[in-house]
């Protein structure tokens, strides 16, 4: 028979242990989320770098509504294809960044397009993410963000 002592140490190791393996198996479970995965799993990712360049031509504030990553030449939205002419981009692909909030052309770096909207859709080059325009809306001209997540 145990004395109450030897009980009581046995129960001090079974919970360490116990505690170990949880911690072990939840590390093991978080290391799988992230292991492998350099973007978010969609087209878009590389122009999540370009965020703060984004929200600094905004004046960092508004809503962020999504990012899309496009080639300039599906581009065909008549405000956006006219900001990205004037830039003098033909060919290769910009980050189109959305927010929504009460934006103003004096408000914006580089503004283009309606003089106020209610929707700024910041225009970067890909991959320098340099700015290149900030065409203010009200509506958007297309998708952005990904409402199958979450």
């Amino acid at each position: 028979m145990l004395s109450t002592a030897e009980r009581a140490s046995r129960a001090r190791r079974a919970r360490r242990w116990l505690a170990a393996a949880l911690i072990a198996a939840s590390l093991t479970t978080l290391a799988g989320c992230s292991a492998g995965r350099a973007s978010l799993g969609t087209s878009d990712a590389p122009c999540y770098v370009a965020l703060p360049t984004a929200a600094r031509a905004v004046g960092s504030h508004g809503r962020l509504l999504g990012v899309r990553l496009l080639a300039v030449s599906s581009v065909t939205y008549r405000r956006l294809d006219a900001a990205i002419d004037q830039a003098g981009l033909s060919s290769g692909r910009v980050c189109l960044v959305a927010f929504s909030g009460t934006f103003s052309a004096s408000s914006v770096d580089k503004p283009a397009g309606r003089r106020f909207g209610h929707l700024a859709v910041v225009v970067l080059r890909y991959p320098s993410g340099s700015l290149v325009a900030t065409v203010l809306f009200r509506r958007l001209p297309t998708r952005f963000g990904h409402p199958h997540l979450g």
